[in-house]
């Protein structure tokens, strides 16, 4: 095989300086059309590739985004994703994905790794790194968007879930089918969204003259963990209907009804919230509290890309609100 082209060998292949090169290779308006199309033609013959460090030491830009989410497994996560990746990729931009389990060391391991490799940007989902240690690091890896997090600082934007008002709205809708004891299982306690989806849940209760019974209120620990023993002990305190923090955990609820013997709807409504595609080919399909998924990966990579480029204003705090989206998992009491 061999030896990699360097930008001095196409420089020397074409005719013209180095610099010229690099002028060529980051569409510069100082090179005649001429000279630009002979050293494409080069480039062309001899597929050259210019490495992402060479570029990145004339341009400073790596054209390169840091991802750091807690789970790539979860659907909700992967469908932003996706929407995320293909806008940047439509922007000739890449993507370095780093997962973290909700570790707070690996949290900041990632932060720190992806500053190692003159990131142009990054997008961060951090449920457990507290406000104070965030806003400390964010002068060092801004321009930052955060998902799910609103903090007010320079260099950082935020894309939020309306989550107060999809606890309210999933509540509201069962109140409206009749049913008056409703138990929610919480997600985990450290996330924002999950105080959010409860306060929303209190809301409706409040407004529709319900009391707030605690023995309704359950919190998981660990992601969709210990959910048929909280799905048990909601059954044992006579719900009639039950909402969830998202669509997996609303799919653990319907089996361990099934388990027990109790059918959904009929004995049990059931309302998850995200409206990946697995509410759809559930069974029963599942009435959810919906979000644009994809579209909101688009909004995140666009707002970022931005900040990078800082030549158009940004939003710095987007709300995102979900829709209900009626399945048969629920129905009226």
């Amino acid at each position: 095989m061999g030896k990699k082209l360097t930008i001095n060998d196409i420089a020397r292949l074409a005719g013209v300086s180095r610099q010229t090169i690099s002028r060529v290779l980051n569409e510069k308006e100082e090179v005649s059309e001429a000279t630009r199309k002979q050293v494409l033609r080069v480039i062309e013959e001899h597929g050259f590739q210019p490495s992402l460090q060479a570029r990145s030491m004339v341009t400073r830009k790596t054209n390169t985004v840091a991802l750091l989410l807690p789970d790539i497994k979860n659907p909700f996560f992967a469908e932003i994703v996706c929407g995320i990746e293909r806008t940047l990729r439509e922007k000739q931009m890449n993507v370095f994905l780093f997962t973290t389990d909700e570790d707070l060391e690996r949290e900041v391991s990632f932060i720190n790794l992806a500053q190692n490799y003159n990131v142009d940007g990054m997008i961060l989902c951090s449920p457990r790194l507290d406000d104070a240690n965030l806003r400390k690091l964010i002068p060092n890896i801004s321009p930052v968007v955060l998902l799910n997090r609103d903090l007010e600082a320079d260099g950082a934007a935020s894309v939020m879930v309306g989550a107060q008002h999809g606890g309210y709205t999933a509540t509201k809708h069962l109140i409206e089918q009749g049913h008056t004891r409703i138990g929610i299982i919480v997600g985990p306690p450290l996330a924002r969204s999950s105080v959010k989806r409860l306060e929303g849940y209190k809301k409706a209760l409040e407004e529709h003259g319900l009391s707030i019974d605690p023995e309704l209120i359950v919190t998981v620990e660990t992601p969709n963990e210990g959910i048929h023993r909280l799905t048990q002990h909601l059954i044992k305190n006579k719900v009639t209907g039950i909402t969830t923090y998202n669509d997996i955990s609303a799919a653990y609820v319907i089996q361990a009804c099934t388990e027990m013997n109790m059918n959904v709807p009929g004995d049990i409504s059931v309302i998850g919230f995200d409206g990946v595609i697995l509410s759809q080919v559930m069974n029963p399909s599942l009435t959810t509290m919906a979000l644009p998924l994809f579209e909101m990966g688009e909004t995140i990579a666009n707002t970022l890309i931005k900040m990078i480029k800082g030549t158009e204003p940004y939003e710095r705090l987007t709300n995102i609100y979900p829709l209900l989206k009626k399945g048969n998992s629920t129905r009226v009491k």
